[in-house]
């Protein structure tokens, strides 16, 4: 009597292949069905730990041994020499063969089906909802649990992109354009969150210059809260100079309302009266470089506002709000940079997502690079040993991430060195306009804010 066989084949691939192997698969299969004695066959795609190579397994059902013997006679050389020619030594696989011990047939029942949807379940979970077949009252051991994996887990995939992202310029991008995306975060998603984390980093440091506008205060001037403690009172450098110049008797209503809300805010934040008087009668009684109010349009009297604002406050509201809007005007800067990248990429063609893909990744690595940066450089400025060495490595840091965007160019776009330093340089000249037209914007924005 005839024992039916299974032929399980399982091959591990190399990353560069994956795609192509999966298109071949299917093809290299129905030839091997066309064989005596082979009646069907399976692929599976296994799950993959983090840092292996990705398998395919091809589970065959034999009719006999005979068969099998057949095959590997006569047809598996031919078949094996044209894997081989066709993916060299890029594929490894390994080779079993199951023969059943008993036959049992599983006694009819009810499917079981998802308590939370009712789908039927074939799994250990629901295809539709998700949700796991074992449902039972957990014990306060797996609270616990979920608990602590909840707070201290991150997925895998977190390690997985940033490993890739750091240490291989460009080949997380391939990676994503060429469809493989289960295993990394998503572009956009992993540039919100470094953004996000780099400006609030560059907030909380302690002399860090990226928002800082107040470095130097007036040593005359101070205000007293509790009568032990001293804090710096409002500083009163000179305000930005627009047009022309005006005094205080020139503009006072416009300059009654100015005062009015900076005493309001004065004193929100507890500074003495008597210093706000002083400092008020102070700033208000210089003059002020604008042109007559009577004069200006209304773009001009509010920037004057806002400038007068800053003087009496040091710039420590205009330094909030612009760092608030510089992450929003850099979500508007990065498609307009991969809409002025896709003019340089004609042949072969490529999609406009692949370059906002390009400057999403590119941006995230620049923003964790300047993060680690800020961080050597405030531990520089500890009175420790060895901080010499932290400011050089901060400085080989920044001088590194020019060639890690030219050498994603050449790994995302694969073109000649010379081709690629050309479209480098090109595009940065552009890169360094549009970011400074774009602050700018971002500064004139912020300002008008405070008028």
């Amino acid at each position: 009597m005839a024992t039916t066989l299974i032929y399980e084949v399982e091959c591990q691939l190399d990353p560069d292949i994956v795609a192509d192997y999966d298109e071949w698969l299917p093809g290299h299969v129905r030839d091997v069905l066309a064989c005596p004695g082979f009646h069907g066959a399976s692929i599976e795609m296994p799950e993959t730990p983090p840092g292996e190579r990705q398998r395919r397994r091809i589970r065959y059902r034999v009719e006999s041994v005979a068969a099998l013997d057949h095959y590997l006679e006569n047809n598996a050389t031919r078949l094996r020499t044209e894997t081989a020619e066709r993916f060299g030594g890029r594929v490894h696989c390994e080779r079993r063969v199951f023969k059943p011990r008993h036959e049992l047939t599983a006694t009819a029942h009810d499917p079981e089906r998802c308590l939370n949807c009712g789908t039927v379940v074939t799994g250990r979970h629901c295809a539709q909802c998700g949700q796991a077949s074992d449902v039972h009252v957990l014990s306060m051991k797996e609270v616990l649990g979920d608990v602590m994996h909840s707070v201290f887990h991150l997925d895998s995939r977190v390690w997985q992109t940033l490993r890739l992202l750091v240490t291989r310029p460009g080949e997380l991008t391939r990676e994503f354009i060429a469809g493989r995306h289960q295993m990394y975060l998503p572009p956009f998603r992993l540039y919100l969150v470094i953004s996000l984390f780099f400006f609030a980093l560059s907030a909380l440091l302690p002399d860090s210059n990226f928002i800082n506008l107040d470095d130097e205060k007036d040593p005359d001037v101070t205000a007293s809260t509790s009568g032990r403690e001293e804090q710096p009172a409002v500083d009163a450098k000179p305000a930005a100079s627009v047009t022309g110049s005006v005094s205080k008797k020139q503009a006072p209503a416009e300059l009654k309302d100015i005062t009015g809300e900076l005493r309001k805010e004065l004193e929100a934040e507890g500074v003495a009266p008597d210093e706000i008087e002083k400092a008020l009668e102070r700033d208000t009684s210089c003059k002020i470089d604008i042109t007559d109010s009577k004069s200006l349009d209304s773009f001009e009297s509010a920037l004057g506002r806002a400038c007068q604002k800053m003087k009496l406050d040091g710039g420590r509201h205009f330094a909030e709000r612009f760092a608030a809007t510089a992450p929003k005007l850099m979500f508007v800067f990065l498609p307009l940079m991969a809409g002025v990248a896709l003019l340089f990429y004609w042949r072969p063609r490529r999609l406009y997502a692949e370059h906002l893909v390009v400057f999403l990744h590119n941006h995230a690595f620049t923003f964790l690079l300047i993060a680690v940066g800020l961080c050597m450089s405030a531990l520089s400025n500890l009175e420790i040993p060895g901080t010499g060495l932290l400011t050089f490595l901060t400085f080989l840091l920044y001088c590194y991430l020019p060639y890690y965007v030219y050498r994603s160019m050449r790994v995302v776009y694969g073109e000649g060195r010379f081709r690629t330093l050309l479209k480098f340089f090109t595009l940065s000249t552009i890169y360094i306009l549009l970011l400074g037209f774009t602050m700018l914007l971002g500064l004139v924005i912020t300002m008008l804010s405070l008028s």
